[in-house]
């Protein structure tokens, strides 16, 4: 029977993967080709789905987002919120035979600080030190509360891998990972698939039943499509919301679907070498016009079928820490060409949006290109592998990229201060406002509920005046897979668990 769940609110051509796979193994299409396999280096959102199969974290979040304890089996916070004691599972060993100690999570917090090119030192927060109070408990300082650090240490910086191996291979480490998870890294083809295996010593192992993953990359939806169809993959990530309702016609073919705790956007840079040095880049006016050049809810209606939820904020309307006072602008392309010309703008003005080689981002983009053309804007497109958009914005070599953003966020922190703090990993652009910096600097602080959605809602104003990213759409996790698939589970950061998966 099929099933279809709702919770929350450029390949010109392929030819059919060919591999047969056993009665266990797992066929898995992903849009994208990850980056490097490493928690600490990782910022790919597939990375960080085959990282969860190959990597258990201190802790982890479930399909009610509630957090618990993976590695970890226990812990406790001090009464001033500056020491988080954690316990360890015993008797866990890393894929290369090392044990699983607090020597081990001290190394894996250190190489999360000191690793060159690492990526986690903003998931830190006030992390000040973390020591091994024996060979199994574990403790964090911090120099002030940090609210998103259960989030944080259930996710890259919480995933371990082997201090062994982690050593022995250094800069190769995420080509070849080794961690304490369900399943171990065998192969990886570039822009094909990568493959992972059982992993025989794994401590937990009953509710892991498929020997074998193979997820691989098909970025054409249609063609992931046309491969489960044909029985050549048994599972695909991200069903395009226009082939919802073909897919639900199939008796062979059930779907899940769960809202993304992520934003799409557009990011533009105003600070990041020469390409900064653009109208777009250096005068709000003419970014407050664009914005105006938007319609949100067109992009959703066309291009998602309407399946995705329009947004001009990091969180969704639908969220609780949304900003109510900051309503989504109706599209107004005479006020914007009225903000150009009051700027001093005659001629239109040129826009290059370096846009991920996705089909349903394409279509996107060209629809945002057609709609600054009636807005005073000269729109065109750079459209490139989603891979080389990441080397491209790290150059600073892009006016705007996009559409892009976190595809989940368990904590808003995952959402914000990445991309809106001065020093966010993910500051492509180089936004700096010191308002901002204090913003959401306090966000980490308070633990309080209530005020600490306050204050992101005051991120949301100051984000808005500034508008370096501009916010407009927040997806949704489309699953699709074949009937001889029991035991799937959608989870909120729209990350695979194999746990609990049999192929028949």
């Amino acid at each position: 029977m099929r099933h279809f769940t709702l919770t929350g609110a450029v390949a010109a051509g392929a030819i059919l993967l060919s591999a047969a796979a056993g009665a266990q193994d797992l066929r898995v299409g992903i849009p994208d080709d990850p980056d490097m396999l490493d928690p600490d280096r990782t910022r790919s959102f597939y990375g960080v789905t085959i990282l969860s199969n190959l990597c258990d974290s201190l802790f982890e979040l479930d399909e009610n987002m509630e957090f618990s304890g993976e590695l970890a089996t226990d812990w406790s916070w001090s009464d001033d919120g500056l020491e988080l004691t954690v316990n360890l599972r015993p008797d866990v060993t890393f894929q290369d035979g090392t044990p699983f100690n607090a020597d081990a999570v001290v190394y894996n917090i250190e190489r999360s600080r000191d690793l060159p090119g690492t990526l986690r030192t903003a998931d830190l927060g006030t992390i000040t030190d973390v020591s091994a109070a024996d060979d199994m408990t574990v403790v964090f300082d911090l120099s002030a509360p940090f609210a998103p650090l259960l989030a944080k240490l259930s996710e890259r910086l919480g995933m371990m891998i082997s201090p062994t191996a982690a050593e022995e291979l250094g800069e190769d480490f995420g080509n070849q990972p080794v961690c304490a998870g369900p399943y171990q890294f065998a192969e990886r083809v570039a822009q094909d698939r990568i493959v992972i295996e059982r992993y025989p010593g794994y401590w937990n192992p009953d509710p892991f039943h498929v020997e074998q993953v193979t997820f691989s990359i098909i970025p054409d939806p249609t063609i992931r499509l046309a491969n489960l169809q044909s029985g050549e993959i048994d599972l695909m990530s991200r069903l395009s919301p226009t082939d919802v309702a073909q897919v639900e016609a199939d008796p062979d073919i059930e779907i899940e679907a769960i809202d993304s705790l992520g934003y799409q956007s557009l990011i533009v840079n105003v600070a990041k070498g020469p390409r900064a040095e653009t109208p777009l880049g250096q005068d709000p006016a003419v970014r407050e016009a664009f914005e105006l050049s938007l319609d949100r809810q067109a992009m959703v209606d066309v291009a998602f079928e309407g399946q995705y939820t329009a947004g001009n904020q990091f969180a969704s309307p639908n969220s609780p820490i949304y900003n109510s006072d900051i309503p989504i602008p109706p599209r107004d392309p005479e006020r914007a060409r009225a903000i150009l010309a009051e700027a001093g703008y005659t001629d239109p003005v040129p826009v290059e949006i370096l846009v991920p080689n996705r089909p349903n981002t394409v279509r996107v983009a060209e629809m945002i290109q057609a709609m600054g053309s009636d807005a005073g804007f000269d729109v065109s497109l750079n459209v490139v592998e989603f891979a080389s958009t990441l080397n491209l914005s790290d150059q600073g070599d892009f006016e705007v990229w996009g559409p892009i953003g976190p595809q989940t966020a368990i904590d808003p922190d995952d959402a914000t201060f990445m991309s809106l703090h001065s020093t966010g990993d993910r500051n492509v652009g180089l936004y700096s406002n010191p308002e901002m910096d204090a913003a959401m600097e306090e966000s980490r602080r308070v633990t309080d509920p209530e005020a600490r959605r306050e204050v992101l809602r005051r991120v949301a104003e100051i984000i808005t005046d500034d508008r370096t990213v501009i916010y407009l759409y927040h997806t949704r996790f489309i699953w699709a897979f074949n009937d001889n698939v029991e035991g799937f589970v959608a989870y909120p950061d729209g990350h695979l668990r194999v746990r609990g998966i049999t192929v028949n």
